[in-house]
């Protein structure tokens, strides 16, 4: 019994010492100048740096997008990194003091390789782990409400009437697609119904006060002929 399980634990760590002998395999040597740098994807790297080297790497890059590099190293050395641009200039820097994690973000303004470049800081070498993280461009929606006037004009017999209408539309926009809420014919056809009904009340109103006047009218005449009697 004792055996077996004395036999299960070297072979599981064996195993364990042979996947991290793959992972280290994996990563790529380091580069010494911009033309052979390695391209690095997101991911952890661990690399041994010697006085007076430089590592270089490449990590492709789209517009919007952001990259983090993390570079640890053992407390008593001091290693630094430059961030570099497609065109090789320097964008970002980490040169904090020994012991000290060092540290670099930016977001690219334009797609195309970028340039990590470690170095160490005097007599300073030993291992160290580079760490690349890639955020991409998040996307933003942005509503605004829009208010229209539109008039429209309607005429029954005996009436004109022109009325205001007021509607709010919501215009969504987003990052190459915008998306606006369309008229309905059914929301138009219901106006028109509303100032359909509103021109023919206004209409009879009209109609109404006119039949007043007349009567009045006929009354004060028919009372003048009485009196001039």
């Amino acid at each position: 019994m004792r055996k077996g399980l004395l036999f299960g634990t070297v072979v599981a760590l064996l195993l364990n010492l042979n996947a991290l002998v793959s992972a280290q395999a994996a990563a790529p040597p380091p580069g010494t100048n911009f033309a052979n740098a390695p391209v690095l994807a997101p991911g952890s790297y661990t690399y041994d740096l010697q006085a007076g080297d430089l590592h270089f790497f490449r990590v492709d890059l789209v517009k919007g997008q952001t990259i983090f590099v993390v570079v640890r190293v053992p407390l008593d050395q001091d290693f630094d990194l430059v961030l570099f641009s497609p065109e090789r200039d320097p964008l970002e820097t980490g040169v904090r003091p020994a012991g000290f994690y060092e540290r670099a973000s930016y977001r690219a303004v334009a797609t195309g390789p970028h340039y990590v470049v470690v170095y160490p800081f005097g007599p300073s070498r030993g291992a160290y782990t580079l760490e690349i993280s890639i955020v991409d461009e998040p996307a933003i929606t942005v509503t605004a409400t829009v208010t229209e006037f539109r008039y429209l004009t309607v005429t029954v017999p005996g009436a004109t009437v022109t009325m205001q209408t007021v509607s709010l539309r919501t215009v969504m926009a987003e990052p190459r697609e915008v998306r606006t809420e369309a008229w309905t014919p059914i929301g138009m056809g219901l106006i028109a119904l509303g100032l359909v009904a509103t021109a023919i009340i206004i209409h009879d109103s009209l109609t109404k006060l006119r039949g007043s006047a007349g009567a009045g009218g006929h009354t004060r005449q028919d009372s003048g002929s009485t009196q001039g009697g």
